[in-house]
């Protein structure tokens, strides 16, 4: 083929193109962002989608609710016995076995003494939650209630832990294992399940919560649990081929919302927020409950709502809270892991930047080993916040800001505007993770106040052989921020 032929039919290529583009354009149907929808399930998703698809179907999102078996279990169930720890025992009686935990053929039995009894009684699980930081043991039981065990594994400690006692910091006992299975709140389909299944649909309940009838659309956070209903969207692009070409242009290079679903970028940012929020934020809940049950992603329809951002800043900041979730730092500032996404809401990046949560995480690849820097920054790059704050790049002008080498720990944005300081028990171990209150540096000056172990700071996180007042010291010298006495 000449070149010359090879031009005219490249250039009748795209002509073709941009004629069939534009009549596109002029016939495909028009759509509304208020309408109802049935939920159809991920895979219908990945019908289409099947490169996000194929991320998000082996993510942590994914396989966050599984039916029990041995490829799925992470706990030790090989015929393992459970005694209390030794700082709980109060008697010689005490140190024998109060769980046992075992396959029965491929079904995984979590076996409980009964201290009025003094006879184990099993539990078969039915459901597992979680892989990476704890694994919870769910029993159905025969009033349609999915049960919480009271042990669950933690992964980083490789061994079975009481969860809620260690939650509390109050003492296991087998009565109190046991009772833990009597509260409402044992009753994960009641409760827990809204965040870990795609669209939770309690149709029943009786008070005590010992029967329900529940149902859910899929196990696991599927793609509607965040996009919202997807059968208006897919019947709009599979009976009319004309609606995806024009679906591209409009999308794409006209920035218009995507046809019958919720699609994060195109939401207004309290809608796009509030997706995250709503398993993110707890303290959403606690505020407002009932906004909370009828929240459903990216539209609205008669009794459902699709914004939470009005309730973002409701519940109060306060310390001295005893829930760990929920709890403060003695200066205000937040400290429980349920209270991250509301650092977020307190932050600089929040109140006066355009910041949303898909900017920094990919909700499709969360927390794969081959995609590190997904969830938390890289240990070697400032490569998210450089993309907003362009100012800074470069080694001399990380140098000049930071007064830290390029490189070097200190340099990095996130060393002092997003300083460990969230409490996070998830795992079974007292850890903390990066706050994401993105503003001011947290001020020695509260460390001084209320005691460094009450109210941390950035700079002593690193240099915890110096004092809050030698921390308050340089950040005068460099910046001229605050007095030493520690006076507002």
């Amino acid at each position: 083929m000449t070149r010359r032929r090879r031009r005219f039919l490249g250039a009748g290529l795209v002509a073709t193109m941009l004629v069939g583009g534009a009549f596109a354009l002029t016939q495909y149907e028009s759509y509304t962002s208020l309408y109802d929808a049935a939920y159809v399930g991920s895979a219908a998703c990945g019908e289409c989608h099947t490169q996000v698809y194929d991320q998000w179907r082996n993510s942590p999102h994914a396989l966050m609710v599984r039916e029990a078996s041995r490829s799925t279990v992470v706990g030790d169930f090989g015929d393992h016995a459970w005694t209390l720890p030794a700082s709980a025992r109060r008697s010689a009686a005490d140190a024998a076995p109060v769980a046992r935990m075992r396959f029965d053929g491929d079904v995984p039995v979590m076996s409980l003494l009964d201290p009025s009894t003094g006879a184990m009684d099993d539990f078969t699980i039915d459901l597992v939650v979680g892989f990476q930081y704890r694994q919870t043991y769910l029993h159905r039981e025969p009033g349609g209630v999915y049960r919480r065990l009271p042990l669950q594994w933690s992964v980083a400690r490789q061994a079975f832990v009481p969860y809620w006692n260690f939650q509390e910091g109050s003492t296991p006992s087998a009565a109190d294992l046991r009772a833990q299975m009597f509260t409402h709140n044992s009753a994960w389909n009641l409760f827990c399940a809204r965040c870990h299944v795609t669209h939770l649909d309690i149709a029943s309940k009786d008070e005590h919560h010992l029967v329900a009838d529940t149902s859910w659309v899929e196990p696991g956070i599927g793609c509607e649990a965040c996009h919202g209903p997807g059968s208006q969207h897919v019947n709009y692009f599979a009976h009319n081929y004309v609606n995806r070409v024009a679906a591209f242009v409009n999308n794409k290079a006209r920035g218009e919302p995507v046809a019958y679903i919720a699609s994060g970028p195109k939401l207004e940012r309290g809608q796009d927020l509030s997706v995250c929020s709503r398993c993110h934020g707890p303290d959403i809940m606690l505020a407002s409950t009932e906004a909370y049950r009828q929240y459903e992603p990216g539209y609205s329809r008669e009794g459902r709502i699709n914004d939470l951002s009005p309730h973002f800043k409701e519940y109060p900041l306060q310390p001295g809270r005893t829930d760990p979730t929920v709890e403060c730092w003695a200066d205000g500032r937040p400290k429980g892991i349920g209270m991250l996404f509301r650092s977020f809401i307190e932050s600089a990046c929040h109140d006066g930047g355009e910041a949303r949560c898909h900017d920094c995480h990919d909700p499709h690849m969360n927390k794969l080993p081959q995609k590190p820097g997904l969830l938390e920054a890289s240990a070697a790059s400032n490569a998210y916040c450089l993309a907003c704050h362009d100012a800074y790049r470069g080694a001399a002008a990380i140098a000049a800001h930071t007064h830290h080498a390029s490189g070097t720990a200190g340099s990095f944005c996130y060393d002092c505007h997003m300083p460990r300081e969230i409490l996070n028990l998830v795992s079974g171990t007292r850890r903390f993770t990066r706050t994401h209150m993105m503003s001011s540096i947290p001020d020695p000056r509260s460390s001084i106040r209320y005691g460094v172990e009450a109210a941390p700071n950035a700079c002593n996180e690193c240099h915890a052989d110096r004092s809050p007042a030698w921390a308050l010291a340089r950040m005068r010298d460099w910046w001229g921020d605050g007095d030493v006495d520690g006076s507002d």
